[in-house]
């Protein structure tokens, strides 16, 4: 793979940050929040008829994988939601851990191809739409009904989100606390809700687990708060304004281009 394009600067902060996630994973601080988190997913699971972990590959989810099913050691099923936006390489990185840590992982798609709906509706689009809130359109169609049909028959879900990651997150997290049931009955079970980013490479580090490449690209805009890079949609979308084209041009040139094709006024803001 070619992409992303890494250099010098990026291995050094990357080193940098392993130094820190050693640190952090011997930590007293560390083993105490993994331990949290065991025990959280073991209460939810303990209760739960028909659970899954969901697994979008990102660094998050995938400690969560791994935590539940190999550290733990409970025999769940795993669900990732895999589309024509995602990074190169992305569905062969969560198939090949899978099968490497004994999961039944079940792929689901939109029945959307999302590229095929932005090139369609382009034109009535601007580069620096949201596409990624629950709000809008695209992520409605191509992500947040697959993953509600996916969710119809289970009784509960385990999600890797972290109150630290936004504001609605902590706000979800002091209301509702790590474990809490909507309103049509799912359990939703954060276990990671209170580790920072330091943990979660922390624990990846000491158990051996490399993230998705994405995650390596932390020299260009990241280099103070590499914990920072989160993966999504490729499509920069709202964050356009705010260093996403740039940043894409810089580590993921093929996609850059491929975006102009259906956004050429966003080379300005590259």
């Amino acid at each position: 793979m070619t992409e992303p394009r890494l250099d010098a600067h990026d291995s050094a902060v990357w080193s940098r940050l392993m130094i820190q996630a050693f640190a952090r994973a011997k930590s007293r601080e560390h083993a105490r929040l993994v331990e949290a988190a065991k025990r959280e997913a073991d209460r939810c699971l303990s209760s739960a008829r028909n659970p899954a972990i969901m697994w979008s590959g990102g660094k998050d989810s995938t400690v969560l994988t791994h935590l539940v099913r190999v550290t733990l050691g409970a025999d769940i099923d795993v669900v990732s939601e895999k589309d024509d936006l995602d990074y190169p390489g992305e569905e062969a990185y969560v198939t090949g851990l899978a099968a490497q840590w004994g999961a039944q992982l079940e792929i689901v798609r939109p029945s959307v191809s999302p590229s095929e709906w932005i090139a369609a509706n382009a034109a009535t689009l601007e580069s620096g739409a949201d596409i990624h809130s629950r709000r809008a359109a695209l992520s409605r169609v191509c992500f947040y009904d697959v993953m509600e049909r996916a969710n119809a028959t289970r009784d509960a879900v385990l999600l890797g989100l972290r109150a630290a990651e936004s504001k609605h997150r902590l706000r979800n997290r002091t209301f509702n606390g790590l474990t809490y049931r909507k309103r049509d009955g799912l359990t939703v079970c954060n276990p990671l809700g209170d580790w920072s980013g330091l943990d979660v490479y922390a624990y990846m580090l000491a158990h051996g687990v490399e993230p998705l490449h994405v995650y390596r690209c932390v020299g260009f805009a990241h280099e103070r708060d590499p914990w920072r890079v989160r993966k999504s949609w490729w499509l920069p979308g709202s964050s356009s304004d705010r260093g996403g084209v740039t940043w894409l041009r810089h580590y993921y040139p093929s996609l850059y281009r491929r975006m102009l094709e259906w956004f050429p006024r966003a080379q300005s803001l590259a």
